[in-house]
């Protein structure tokens, strides 16, 4: 099965395809399912994004993909990040938000079908590490508390077992780079999550929201961090064989353009 990993892209779905349908033409091959790490940029109504998007990325593209009930391209799964629409996305009754684009909840897992290779796992913790939200239970928070991820949720996907694919927003606990903004070094404090993965044990794990390229492991798994929309590292081509444990990167898509 073919995937496209791809990181934060704050609403700019339209960029967001035309880069996926480049990268495909770059492998001479179709991506099954792109799975996205987080901040997609699901803002409903241009009114309500909260402050940081109003300053930085605006409400992107998916109200007009919305208003006209647009299909995704390709078959796409998303996790929250801590931009979003929160309220709006908790009110949809089923997976689809759109034709083709499907929001993986907190705590919860999917599994993508291939006709001729099979079923592959797919597990998300979107939202980011807050400290004092994280000990609460998820349906206790309100307003842009959720976009935090909380141990319950952690604990329900643990209960599944093991899994194919991991995503999370926020970079496991350990994870080191240099931080987009402050230029330092930066280590991720996000709590759960590395313990997350050692139960359900992933052949591989991606994450957004740091807007950095990364490679590291982290409880034995190895954890990708994706770079947002327009930037190298953004979008990662993995091929996952069901019939083996094993995963192999065919290539990333890092041409920056204009």
């Amino acid at each position: 099965m073919l995937i496209c990993a791809a990181g934060d892209i704050h609403g700019a779905i339209n960029r967001f395809y035309e880069d996926v349908l480049a990268f495909e033409k770059t492998l001479g091959s179709t991506f099954d399912w792109v799975l996205h790490v987080g901040d997609f940029g699901i803002w409903s109504d241009p009114a309500r994004i909260d402050r940081a998007t109003r300053n930085h990325d605006g409400p992107g593209d998916f109200p007009d993909w919305l208003a006209a009930k647009r299909h995704a391209p390709r078959r796409t799964v998303f996790i929250k990040g801590n931009h979003e629409d929160f309220l709006w996305l908790e009110s949809q009754k089923g997976a689809e938000v759109l034709p083709g684009l499907v929001y993986l909840r907190n705590g919860c897992r999917i599994e993508l079908e291939n006709a001729s290779i099979g079923r592959v796992s797919v597990g998300g913790i979107g939202g980011c590490y807050g400290a004092s939200d994280y000990v609460r239970k998820s349906k206790t928070l309100q307003g842009y508390a959720r976009r935090h991820y909380t141990h319950d949720e952690i604990d329900r996907l643990s209960n599944f077992g093991k899994l194919d694919v991991m995503l999370t927003h926020d970079a496991p606990a350990g994870v080191r780079f240099q931080h987009h903004r402050r230029g330092a070094e930066y280590v991720s404090e996000a709590a759960g999550l590395e313990a997350l993965l050692s139960r359900v044990r992933p052949r591989i794990c991606f994450f957004g929201h740091h807007h950095a390229r990364v490679d590291a492991e982290i409880a034995g798994v190895r954890c990708v961090g994706l770079n947002k929309v327009g930037c190298p590292g953004n979008l990662v081509a993995v091929e996952l064989d069901s019939s083996s444990a094993g995963y192999s990167v065919l290539g990333e898509y890092g041409i920056r353009r204009g």
